[in-house]
């Protein structure tokens, strides 16, 4: 047996299955067969020619050696060992092993000159004369961009050409292949073959009459191919081509002028039922004694180019939605950019043009950092390489403008990934002119409100002790003079009096939050508690309270003014823990700042990657309404007015201090199920040189109860 199953051939003639790819050979039709396991066992000039392999070179040679990169489906149908074995009645057609997709199979083939040529390819089992099954495919060359540019409708159609299988091919055969008028072995080979492929044939004479089409135009195009045989080939060609086919056709017959690419083209074809099918065509001319033909080799290309329709259009789409993000970015009044990881600009909008008064071209040669100066361009660099390390990035420097004008600018960055997958950082940039001014202002009226304060807590300090003491005075010389009345009125004129002095002292300690504090140092949060929970030891017996407290961390702070935080909290919970005994937790967990959210997200990311600790003081109490939660940190404003003898300044003047500090207060409660108030605190920097402020140094200490 021959490698493609056909009997070993006698007196030096060609097996059938050779023969009938020869047949093709003059038709200028790449055909290749295989065995099972894909070894070429024979192929036709076509594919050689396109290859740039000689026929004899391919003989016996693997396909998937001639493949750069072998497709995941070539090699199941490669593998699939079944299709080697004969039918059991060899003149009935074979039952192939594998069912073979229809759609497009593409080879990358690395032709002879080394240059890698993509074909698309069909591949069908068909039945050798011994009943073995072989591997028959049509190669098309897929077209290069110059190849597709020369595809415009109205072009030579003369490759329509397919035909029926009512008289196969009668005119290839020679006196010697026929037998009282029957068709020989190498015929009846061939047009198994041909009725095989998913790709129709057409076969016509110079008078565009079909001679022969096979079954797989009936699919393609809907007639049947009985009824294309001996009619004229207009009839499978779209009427607005119909001239433009005969007069190609005419010039072609006088002067051998082509003007489409034969190797492959891509035009409409007329469907039976009148609508147009666009199709893929390989086309060439072959002469039988001195009669010339065409054949014609094309295969449906819908749904490629509703593919590339779908791909032209959501081109569109995008072309559209850039339009239109670039005129959201362009109508905002903030510098929008994006960065690459060497800090030069990938994409702005034309804010930033406006402001630095530089153009396109200009901008796109210049690193971020150029558009500052001094200490700013080091910060700006900084923040580049902490924003691609943290993920996030804020910065205030003023940018210089090409005229040398200086702007103050505030920068919030991200990282995201481009659409390769490349690291980004993305954000805005906002013009802080009116804020500067504003936080100037600010600050000159804050230090004016403070020296007012001081002054009037200082002169109300002087009367309201001799109220005080006059009304103490009153009580001592003349309580024998005063009924109960009396001296239940005397009482509450010095309570009301001390509750004032608080006040007054409350207020002036809340005026003096920023200019009086000490400088933020290393401090030990354990301590602090510690002389907190001393101070109220009689507070917490008498209650009845049970705290616990989990490993609390070094923070960088002031003290004392964390000392009021931690008492104003404490204090409260216990204040507000409704009929049962107070039950306190202390807490605190690893996060880092996030500007606009309160505290942090925890995730690891935030404003410019700042270390944070949050804690956490939770109670069991009476729980706070959801919409007070906001006003018990304003000043004079106290939790319930009917309880406790609190001046309303503990949370205003606690959420001062924790602000000072660089971090954010707040509370989560429910009515009846107790509160949680939530603070954030700087870690001690590395820097420091007292801990490396990762509390792991808390980690050995034991929870603590009190």
């Amino acid at each position: 047996m021959t490698p493609s199953g056909d009997p070993p051939p006698a007196d030096g003639q060609a097996s059938p299955s050779q023969v009938s790819i020869s047949l093709l050979t003059d038709a200028d039709i790449a055909v290749v067969q295989l065995t099972p396991t894909g070894k070429i066992v024979a192929t036709t000039n076509a594919f050689a020619d396109q290859t740039g392999y000689s026929r004899a070179a391919l003989q016996d040679r693997s396909l998937t050696a001639l493949l750069t990169h072998v497709p995941d489906a070539l090699e199941s149908i490669l593998d699939d060992e079944t299709a080697s074995e004969p039918s059991a009645t060899p003149s009935a057609p074979p039952t192939p092993a594998t069912e073979l997709d229809t759609n497009t199979l593409v080879l990358p083939i690395q032709t002879a000159t080394g240059e890698t040529v993509r074909f698309e390819a069909q591949l069908e089992y068909t039945p050798t004369e011994a009943g073995a099954n072989v591997l028959t495919g049509v190669l098309t060359r897929l077209p290069d961009a110059e190849r597709e540019s020369e595809s415009e409708p109205g072009g030579d159609v003369t490759h329509s050409n397919r035909s029926p299988d009512d008289e196969p091919f009668a005119f290839v055969e020679r006196p010697a292949d026929t037998v009282e008028g029957e068709k020989t072995a190498p015929a009846k080979a061939f047009v198994a073959l041909a009725d095989a492929l998913s790709d129709g044939i057409i076969v016509l004479d110079s008078d565009s009459e079909i001679q022969y089409a096979n079954p797989a135009v009936k699919r393609i195009l809907g007639y049947p191919p009985e009824e294309l045989v001996g009619g004229s080939k207009l009839s499978i060609i779209p009427e607005r081509l119909r001239e433009n086919h005969l007069q190609a056709l005419e010039r072609y017959l006088e002067t051998g002028e082509r003007n489409i690419d034969w190797e492959y083209v891509e035009l409409p074809g007329h469907h039976a039922d009148g609508h147009e099918v666009p199709l893929g065509i390989s086309l060439n001319d072959f002469f039988f004694g001195e009669q010339r033909y065409f054949v014609g080799l094309f295969r449906d290309i819908s749904p490629r180019k509703e593919a590339e329709q779908a791909l032209r259009e959501r081109e569109q789409q995008l072309k559209q939605y850039k339009e239109y993000t670039d005129e959201i970015l362009n109508a905002i009044d903030d510098v929008f950019y994006v960065l690459d990881t060497d800090g030069s600009l990938q994409r702005w909008n034309q804010r930033l043009r406006e402001v630095t008064g530089y153009t396109d071209d200009e901008i796109e040669s210049m690193h971020a950092a150029e558009f500052f100066s001094g200490s700013d361009r080091d910060a700006i660099t900084d923040a580049v390489v902490s924003g691609f390390e943290t993920g996030h990035a804020r910065v205030e420097a003023d940018v210089v403008t090409k005229s040398g004008t200086q702007i103050p600018y505030e920068f919030v960055a991200t990282t995201l990934e481009d659409p390769d997958g490349h690291p980004v950082l993305t954000g805005i940039g906002r013009d802080m002119t009116t804020q500067r001014e504003q936080r100037r202002k600010l600050e000159a009226s804050n230090e004016r409100l403070e020296q007012f304060a001081y002054a009037a807590s200082h002169d109300l300090q002087e009367p309201l002790r001799m109220v005080t003491s006059y009304l103490q005075l009153i009580d001592q010389r003349y309580s024998d003079q005063l009924d109960e009345d009396g001296e239940e009125f005397i009482a509450y004129a010095v309570d009301g009096a001390e509750r004032m002095r608080e006040m007054i002292d409350g207020l002036l300690e809340y005026s003096r939050v920023d200019t009086r504090g000490e400088p933020l140092e290393p401090v030990d949060l354990e301590g602090v508690l510690d002389d907190v929970l001393d101070d109220l030891q009689l507070t917490i017996e008498e209650s009845g309270a049970e705290l616990t407290v989990d490993p609390l961390p070094r923070v960088a702070g002031d003290q004392h003014q964390l000392r009021q935080v931690f008492q104003n909290l404490v204090t409260n919970a216990i204040a507000y823990s409704g009929e049962g005994a107070p039950v306190v937790h202390i807490s605190a967990e690893r996060v880092s700042a996030v500007a606009g959210d309160e505290g942090g997200n925890g995730d690891g990311t935030g404003d410019g990657g700042e270390k944070m600790w949050r804690l956490a003081v939770a109670d069991e109490g009476v729980g706070i309404e959801p919409g007070e939660t906001d006003r018990i940190f304003q000043v004079f404003q106290r939790l319930h007015e009917s309880t406790g003898d609190g001046t309303g300044l503990g949370l205003a003047l606690t959420r001062r201090i924790v602000e000072r500090h660089g971090g954010q207060i707040w509370v989560e409660s429910e009515p009846g199920e107790g509160s949680t108030f939530f603070l954030t605190l700087p870690a001690v920097s590395e820097s420091s040189g007292d801990g490396d402020g990762d509390g792991d140094e808390n980690e050995d200490r034991d929870d603590r109860r009190h």
